[in-house]
Formats: structure tokens, C-alpha cells, sequence
């Protein structure tokens, strides 16, 4: 084969390929929609014997979102809650310092979860996982004699424990 010709059929091989690729991702996307729903739907309509069965009936756009709505929320576990930022600095000490605050609240308060952060140019340590400004609000009460600097802040956390 001369060289025109090779680098012809290697640029249909690469076309080829980009399209198998996107029909195997075409109908690997299809039947993903296809299938029950997960969750609560699908707890739902499962047959328990001795305690009856339930029946949803629902348009499958209905399922198609709340399996969407199930993999996004999967993929990134917590929810939008309240942490309480004792310590936010900037400056050459601020590493240490803010290591420093972390270390001595574990010590003290040993049940709460302390967060270090670096964004960049500050160090923060934020404490607590709380589903309410209320819940936050009460412990940063109690902080306050120790931590007078301290404020509720709004971010993403982990589920709190259900005690």
C-alpha cells in the first residue's frame, strides 16, 4: 500500500471506531432508562408475603428522573447543612496555628468532627456536621467562652448521625 492510501484507511478506522463507540454509549444510555426504578419506588413494589403488595402506576419520565435524581445524589453523599468556623487566618503562622486549634478541639470536645481546610490563601477548621442553624446555634452557644470568634457558616456536610 502506498502511504496516502494507509493513512486514508487509518482515518476510516478512526472514524469507524468513533462510531461504534458512540452507538455502544448510545445504547448502554437506552437501557439504563430502562430499568425499574431504584429507592423508595422500588422498595415500594416489592412483594413481601403476608403483607400485601402496592402498585405504582406512573409515567416512566417520573421514574427516568428519580433514578437520575438517586445516581447524582449516590455520587456525592451529604446534603446542604451548618458548620461552625472557629479558626480562618491568612499569614505564615496559619498553617501551624490552624493545626494547632484542630488538635486542641479534638482534645476537649472529642464527639464533635473538626474539618481543616485550605483555601488558598486562608486556613479555616470548621466543626460540627448540623442539619439546622438551630442545631448549630447550640453548640456554638457552648463554644463561644472558648472560640469567641467563632461563626455559623453554610456548606455542604456529612450526614449527621441520627441519635
Amino acid at each position: 500500500m502506498q502511504p496516502k492510501q494507509n493513512a486514508m484507511l487509518l482515518t476510516h478506522f478512526k472514524v469507524l471506531r468513533y462510531a461504534a463507540t458512540l452507538l455502544l454509549c448510545a445504547s448502554l444510555s437506552h437501557s439504563a432508562y430502562a430499568q425499574k426504578p431504584i429507592g423508595i419506588i422500588g422498595e415500594l413494589e416489592k412483594f413481601y408475603p403476608g403483607m400485601g403488595s402496592v402498585k405504582i402506576n406512573q409515567d416512566s419520565d417520573i421514574a427516568n428522573l428519580l433514578n437520575t435524581y438517586y445516581i447524582q445524589n449516590a455520587s456525592r453523599p451529604g446534603m446542604q447543612g451548618f458548620r461552625i468556623r472557629i479558626y480562618f487566618d491568612l499569614g505564615q503562622q496559619s498553617r501551624d496555628k490552624s493545626s494547632e486549634v484542630m488538635n486542641t478541639f479534638m482534645e476537649e470536645y472529642p464527639g464533635i468532627t473538626v474539618y481543616r481546610t485550605f483555601q488558598s490563601p486562608y486556613y479555616k477548621v470548621s466543626v460540627g456536621d448540623f442539619r439546622t442553624r438551630d442545631e448549630a446555634l447550640k453548640q456554638l452557644k457552648q463554644l463561644s467562652r472558648k472560640y469567641p470568634k467563632a461563626f455559623i457558616i453554610g456548606e455542604w456536610i456529612n450526614f449527621p448521625s441520627l441519635e
